[in-house]
């Protein structure tokens, strides 16, 4: 798989691999590490969730597997409350791996988030206040309908406005090369009339 975008498009999204996709959004994801200001398309963001997810649920896997082997290895079922004591070395080394991984994910994926919005239509600043409006929702009583309604809103939000189709790019006939990458039967004069004709 790989990026589907010329070199006009890449420019006016802010973004070199714009409309990359499948293991081609791994590089997309870390090469546009700390990008605020592009913009992302679907298959870039989607991609990517789904990598996490199955990483996620790889370390589930491994931290299960891990509890059970320290549980099946001791003659005696440990008491919840030291368990982690038995667990050991081990167990301190995947949780600094585990934690590690998500201090290496956190910007890329908040860039990514707000340039799928931006390619969205919708103004990046929407983002932030949804993660306000999450920590809020933490912050009231555990378990009370507030809370659950407040973050199911927020959760669904953020899905809803994932999944929105890329608004057209300002591409300018400027922008607009030999090869750019358009069919050869294609004119680029034809954009500059359509500029000549708005005004």
């Amino acid at each position: 798989m790989a990026i589907k975008s010329n070199r006009a498009e890449q420019i006016a999204a802010h973004n070199k691999y714009y409309r990359a996709t499948g293991l081609t959004t791994i590089k997309a994801f870390f090469g546009n590490y700390v990008n605020f200001k592009g913009r992302s398309t679907r298959s870039e963001y989607w991609w990517i969730m789904l990598f996490e997810t199955i990483l996620s649920i790889l370390a589930m896997i491994a931290f299960i597997a891990a509890l059970v082997g320290t549980i099946a290895g001791s003659a005696k079922v440990p008491d919840p409350a030291k368990l982690f004591a038995h667990l050991g070395v081990g167990m301190l080394i995947f949780l600094l791996v585990v934690f590690v991984c998500c201090l290496a994910v956190l910007l890329p994926g908040l860039g990514l988030t707000v340039r799928r919005y931006r390619d969205g239509g919708i103004p990046w600043w929407i983002f932030p206040i949804q993660l306000i409006v999450y920590t809020a929702a933490e912050l009231l009583k555990r378990g009370s309908t507030a809370q659950s309604l407040l973050e199911w809103v927020v959760l669904l939000s953020m899905i809803i406005l994932a999944v929105l189709p890329s608004k057209p790019l300002p591409v300018s006939p400027d922008d607009l090369q030999a090869d750019d990458g358009l069919d050869s039967r294609i004119d680029p004069s034809v954009f500059a009339a359509k500029d000549d004709d708005q005004k």
